[in-house]
């Protein structure tokens, strides 16, 4: 007697591992879960986390069964302990619990036929008195619902309740209400939010913006002074001219002295006016950042304090949540 229940306490944490290690999460439950990302320590701890749900299941603590058996499955993804989180949540009277689990293994294992009779009864009791919501998010994000985390975007709320739900993006979190009738469904569609602004502008470059505006004027004042300077020589230089002057062949005649004095001053002129150019494009870039330079001083950093509004709308009105770091 003591020998056969031993066997049979001992079978179904056979027949799990077995599971485990030929099927481990894909090949006969329909998953598309790569072994290879699953190590031995992790089946093992599934294996014994399965035993665990059984014995508790035989002895009827099916809340602990529960526990051990979505334990097994978060170890390792499986339609066997998945579907005996079912049946154990069912038994302890968590009916929603049992629905939201069925759901998923409809829908992660459509061709595990050995589910199907398990999961469509306990959805045909909870689904007539509940509201199937089927949540979508155009990107990649994390569901919470009412404040508790979502593991499976199809799940039951209680009805004419109105539920928040909340999706997490990389960049942002939207929320919006859920409410409806018993036996509706409601399907919901969450975006990511827009892209924030770009943040103020920090003092340290308007300042140095300024300082190199300052700079380039005075280098402009300088060279509208140097060339200016130049003027009264080109004019002495050109009034001469038509004199040919004594030429040794050493020096320039007046004519050729004049004729540098001229490319000399326009060389001056055009250097003056790229300069100014130059300044007032750096004016207008520095009038730019002023207006936009954060004047408060507050860290633009990761870890800085920030607030961050979240709004949600419902037919009976909406809500505004702001989430602050300080």
């Amino acid at each position: 007697m003591g020998t056969t229940t031993k066997r049979r306490r001992w079978a179904p944490r056979l027949a799990f591992t077995f599971c485990l290690l030929f099927s481990v999460v894909a090949a006969a439950d329909g998953s598309p879960a790569d072994p290879g990302n699953i190590s031995v320590e992790e089946r093992a701890e599934a294996a014994d986390a399965y035993d665990q749900g059984t014995s508790a299941y035989l002895s009827e603590r099916y809340e602990l069964a529960a526990h051990w058996f979505e334990r097994a499955y978060r170890l390792v993804p499986t339609s066997t302990a998945l579907l005996q989180a079912v049946r154990a949540h069912h038994k302890a009277g968590n009916s929603i619990r049992a629905a939201n689990l069925a759901l998923q293994v409809r829908d992660e294992y459509p061709t595990d036929e050995r589910s199907k009779p398990i999961t469509e009864a306990v959805l045909g009791a909870v689904q007539p008195t509940h509201v199937l919501v089927q949540a979508e998010c155009e990107k990649a994000c994390t569901l919470e619902l009412d404040g508790a985390l979502v593991r499976h975007p199809s799940f039951f709320v209680t009805p004419e309740v109105e539920h928040s739900l909340k999706a997490a993006f990389d960049k942002g979190e939207t929320s919006t209400f859920v409410q409806g009738a018993a036996g509706s469904t409601k399907k919901v569609t969450l975006t990511a939010p827009a892209s924030p602004s770009a943040p103020p502008i920090p003092r340290w470059a308007f300042f140095s913006s300024l300082g190199a505006t300052v700079a380039l004027g005075a280098v402009t004042v300088w060279s509208g002074i140097d060339a200016n300077n130049g003027v009264s020589a080109y004019e002495s230089a050109a009034r001469s001219a038509s004199s040919p002057g004594i030429n040794n062949g050493a020096s320039p005649t007046p004519a050729e002295q004049a004729q540098s004095l001229l490319d000399e001053g326009r060389e001056k002129e055009r250097r003056t006016n790229i300069l100014i150019g130059v300044t007032v494009g750096m004016a207008a870039t520095t009038a730019v950042l002023g207006v936009f330079t954060n004047w408060k001083g507050e860290s633009r950093d990761a870890a800085s304090k920030r607030i961050e509004p979240s709004i949600g709308v419902s037919r009976n009105g909406g809500a505004l949540t702001i989430k602050g770091r300080f």
